[in-house]
């Protein structure tokens, strides 16, 4: 869904700024997920690690879900406020709508997914909890990205120009 492009006036420097560095630390918080779990790209469960790599991962997983839960609902208030500040854009205009409904969606799916890895740490499946997590949720911010966050950010960029 491409924005209408009158909808949207150039970003101030400063919103810009906050929507790129917002995303750019949810791709770190990815990042550092990634790079935790030694078993991310294997099969492996947690049966080749140590007692304390189980125990750092196992405690480690618990603030990944946190961080990432806190991260995306603040982001997603913030690039809705921005959205708003757009002169033609109200709350009823469908596509700020639609791209919050999308964020609500986002949400409720990302308690699913925090839920479901939630309980496979419990179980002692911390290494498939990481895959789940991080796979699960790399595809769901890049859907989003494609049909609502890029748009977006393009439609203030060829204003500008």
């Amino acid at each position: 869904m491409i924005m209408h492009s009158q909808a949207v006036k150039k970003l101030s420097p400063e919103d810009y700024r906050l929507i790129e560095d917002e995303h750019l630390r949810l791709h770190e918080l990815l990042n550092n997920l990634r790079s935790t779990c030694c078993n991310l790209d294997s099969e492996l469960g947690c049966q080749t690690c140590t007692r304390e790599k189980m125990a750092s991962c196992f405690g480690q997983l618990t603030s990944f879900f946190y961080n990432l839960i806190n991260h995306s609902d603040n982001h997603f208030k913030h690039e809705e406020a921005i959205m708003l500040k757009r002169p033609e854009v109200t709350a009823e205009y469908e596509y700020f709508r639609d791209h919050r409904q999308a964020h609500h969606a986002i949400m409720k799916t990302l308690e699913s997914i925090v839920s479901e890895c939630m309980a496979l740490n419990r179980q002692g499946n911390t290494a498939e909890g990481y895959r789940q997590l991080y796979n699960k949720v790399l595809e769901l911010f890049r859907e989003h990205d494609r049909a609502f966050d890029d748009p977006f950010i393009q439609s203030t960029r060829k204003e500008s120009t």
